[in-house]
């Protein structure tokens, strides 16, 4: 439980760091990120390109996030980098 809580708060803080994020909600590890525009788009991107999977909610701009308990943090960064280059190339 505590790993969780601490990637949970570094994933958190690290997507608070990125501009077209509009909010972050959740806690631990289980997190959904609000962005300005539908998210269909990106989570293709971030399957097919990056191989990773994300989720939806029913609000078209809301990503979810569900890793599991034991993820590191290198690949919380290999998730970050990939959010961003595809948020870059979206923008």
């Amino acid at each position: 439980m505590d790993h969780a809580k601490e990637m949970g708060d570094y994933m958190i803080r690290e997507l608070n760091s990125i501009e077209s994020i509009q909010e972050v909600r959740g806690r631990g590890l289980m997190l959904g990120i609000e962005l300005p525009f539908a998210i269909a788009e990106l989570r293709k991107k971030l399957l097919y390109t990056h191989h990773i999977f994300t989720g939806s909610s029913s609000n078209p701009n809301t990503l979810r996030l569900l890793p599991p308990l034991n993820i590191k943090q290198s690949e919380v960064d290999l998730f970050l980098a990939a959010l961003r280059e595809e948020l870059a190339l979206l923008s």
